[in-house]
């Protein structure tokens, strides 16, 4: 019998051992990085906040140089050809080794933002969010598009890192919230 008990102890022992491993191994690789990486900080603003743009050429964009994507229908229901313009930052944006940047990329007036993106060559640079609304605020922007970009250094090569915006901008037809 006492055996038997003795058995029974080292059971359970190896089971609390076993889930405390569990526990101690999903802390280690789940939970401390993402509380600890130090990158969960606010992004800061680029300067300028919104800078000047430049139409992109064919190849910096699938939608650049594209004359009449569509046509639509005004009021009155005569037909109107719908246009795709692409614009890019004059200028690159540069973004700190563990810093997050935010750029707001406006269209034209007339235009409203549909889409956009970031033009670099690293893998260290995430895009965070990309979207019409300002990354702090939530605030809707039709003519802008807000781009946050986090320089994470995933291959171990640090340093600032340079990108460029870009905007997918649509006119002259209605985007509704």
């Amino acid at each position: 019998m006492a055996c038997k008990n003795l058995v029974m102890g080292d059971k359970r022992r190896l089971r609390v051992a076993a889930a405390a491993s569990v526990l101690a191994a999903a802390f280690a690789f789940g939970v401390a990085p993402v509380v600890g990486d130090g990158l969960n900080q606010q992004p800061l603003p680029a300067s300028p906040l919104t800078p000047a743009t430049v139409a992109a050429s064919v190849g910096q964009s699938a939608a650049a140089g594209i004359p009449g994507i569509a046509s639509a229908r005004n009021r009155k229901g005569a037909l109107r050809r719908v246009l795709l313009k692409s614009r890019i930052t004059g200028e690159p944006l540069v973004t700190g080794e563990g810093k997050g940047t935010f750029v707001g990329v406006r269209c034209p007036k007339g235009y409203k933002a549909v889409s956009g993106g970031v033009l670099s060559g690293f893998i260290n640079l995430l895009i965070s969010s990309s979207a019409p609304n300002n990354p702090l605020s939530g605030k809707y922007t039709p003519r802008t598009w807000w781009l946050t970009v986090t320089n994470a250094n995933v291959d171990g090569q640090g340093g600032s890192l340079a990108w460029r915006g870009v905007v997918n901008c649509l006119s002259p037809v209605g985007v509704r919230r």
